[in-house]
């Protein structure tokens, strides 16, 4: 049955309706009020139940303090049982009002009933056998392993196949390191020993750092002989005070385009910037090393 029954209507209390105690039919779960006020009027909503074990504490889907909108609105109450046991159990809402203008606060209570009943749990039936199942043998030998002990051993297998695939991963890694390296330090003690000890055999005009302007350039420098047993024995001191003499300031020369490339070098157009006077450039071939 449908129907509507006001409680408050014109700010008059309906004190008749609100004596009903209201029977709630037991498949009916949420309770629905509709509700507005004209002017600010505050509100305080609180539940209570005499059979906490048959239905659960009353939820609201609005706050339980706030104030009344001045729109009509719906709010909803949920009214579930628990399923534990057969009982009636009564529900008391309690809605106090309070108009700030005349500080009055009127208290509304709504009582209702509710059966509930206890859920049944359907029986579970032992599976049906024979007569010769009772006297079958149990065979551990025979047994097919659990699935818990299949995925133990899969998840070992896996994870000593990872282990084995890294560790040939990082042994030929650590072996290519080691070529490179052995192909590296082969690579510089011939290029240093054959740049130490040959004498330059390039007819291209070398100035010293410290040629005057008008002195004759000179085809070659110096040998400077370094045996490659050596070179272990030499300190970084030593052998910067070995080619002071010969030392040039990298600020002084200013590479251009590249004449010569090969595997281990290559060889540049540069302009060498005189020392003792910076205005003045000189045409200069450089050499350098990979």
């Amino acid at each position: 049955l449908d129907a509507e029954l006001s409680y408050v209507r014109n700010d008059v209390v309906n004190h008749y309706a609100l004596s009903f105690n209201l029977l709630i039919p037991s498949e009916t779960n949420n309770l629905h009020f509709s509700w507005h006020a004209k002017s600010k009027v505050e509100y305080k909503l609180g539940f209570q139940v005499d059979n906490a074990m048959a239905m659960a504490m009353p939820q609201a889907n609005i706050s339980l303090q706030g104030e009344v909108p001045r729109t009509l609105s719906v709010f909803r109450v949920e009214l579930s049982c628990t399923g534990r046991l057969d009982s009636e159990v009564t529900i008391l809402m309690q809605l106090n009002l309070t108009i700030n203008s005349s500080k009055n606060i009127t208290v509304l209570n709504f009582k209702r009933r509710k059966m509930c009943y206890r859920k049944l749990e359907p029986e579970v039936k032992p599976p049906a056998s024979d007569k010769n199942s009772s006297k079958a043998i149990f065979d551990p030998v025979n047994t097919a392993p659990t699935t818990s002990t299949r995925v133990f051993y899969i998840s070992v297998g896996v994870c000593c196949a990872v282990i084995f695939l890294v560790a040939i991963i990082l042994a030929v890694l650590h072996l290519h390191s080691m070529k490179r390296i052995e192909l590296d330090d082969s690579i510089s003690d011939s290029s240093s020993s054959q740049g130490l000890s040959q004498p330059s055999t390039q007819t291209t005009q070398y100035l010293r750092a410290d040629t005057p302007n008008n002195a004759t350039p000179v085809t070659s420098y110096p040998t400077l002989r370094i045996e490659k047993n050596d070179l272990k024995s030499v300190t970084l001191m030593e052998a910067k005070a070995k080619v002071k003499d010969i030392a040039i300031s990298r600020e002084r020369i200013t590479l251009k385009d590249v004449l010569q490339e090969g595997t281990f070098g290559r060889i540049f157009h540069g302009i060498l910037i005189e020392e003792k006077d910076p205005s003045k450039e000189k045409q200069v071939f450089v050499k350098t090393v990979k």
